[in-house]
């Protein structure tokens, strides 16, 4: 089974980018930039979600050189096996090393149409693997002031899952209309939503789950995003930069190392 999560989750998705030459670049980069201090087990632990044809790149380097670096897919099929042409299944993740999975990203739920079905299937086929599935949920709208639709997309699947399979997930609020911008959510909205999502779920399944936040995450925005509740952060387009993923990852392991 994976290991519990650290007190800090920084996880990097790389979404359809870095082929497997790019991938070894960045690991080459990444393992110059940091310091011997932060090589073995600290306050943060980074996380990897490349795409699928760099996973086995990213393990037999980071084993190699000893990284600090958990591995997570960024999908997974919600069957276990069978004619599903072009689909990974949890177990095939699994033997390649990974600890998480990337579930209901806003962009797999627009470009592929998932259901709640599969939602909850690939959430369920994650944990039977011995990984823990991040649920992305996010609203569409920036300012409606309202936190249903966020809350709606986790309890549509918490609900058809087992107590000990919702103790696995993770959950990642991400603003859709903050993907992909120049925008982030100000602290006092990822605030709110993360106690309206920890609220409605311990009060409905028992349960206060781990929230990461993702939308925009920088090195110039990172210092602004600490201490509202999260367990952690999602990052898109800036983790594509070793160092300023480098610097994202110093700079919560002094947070942190502080809090100690």
């Amino acid at each position: 089974m994976s290991r519990a999560p650290s007190p800090c989750l920084l996880a990097a998705n790389w979404k359809m980018n870095m082929d497997y030459l790019q991938t070894l670049d960045f690991l080459r980069r990444l393992s110059i930039l940091l310091p011997e201090s932060l090589r073995g087990k600290g306050p943060v632990e980074m996380a990897l979600f490349p795409p699928f044809t760099s996973l086995r790149t990213a393990q037999v380097f980071s084993n190699s050189y000893r990284l600090p670096l958990s591995l997570g897919a960024q999908d997974v099929s919600p069957h276990a096996s069978g004619s599903f042409t072009g689909e990974i299944s949890a177990s095939m993740l699994r033997t390649l090393g990974c600890e998480y999975v990337l579930v209901g990203h806003s962009e797999s739920r627009r470009n592929h149409h998932e259901t709640r079905e599969e939602l909850v299937g690939k959430v369920k086929n994650s944990v039977a693997c011995g990984m823990r599935p991040i649920l992305c949920v996010g609203e569409k709208e920036k300012g409606r002031g309202s936190w249903e639709e966020i809350i709606s997309q986790s309890e549509e699947v918490f609900s058809d899952l087992e107590p000990f399979e919702r103790e696995k997930v993770i959950i990642s609020y991400e603003p859709v209309w903050a993907i992909g911008s120049s925008e982030t959510a100000s602290p006092e909205c990822i605030f709110k939503a993360v106690s309206a999502l920890k609220g409605e779920t311990e009060e409905k399944f028992n349960l206060s789950p781990t929230v990461l936040y993702g939308g925009s995450v920088n090195e110039g925005n990172i210092g602004s995003l600490k201490g509202l509740g999260l367990g952690g952060f999602l990052v898109g387009r800036a983790s594509l930069d070793p160092a300023e993923f480098a610097a994202i990852f110093q700079c919560l392991n002094e947070e942190e190392g502080g809090k100690r």
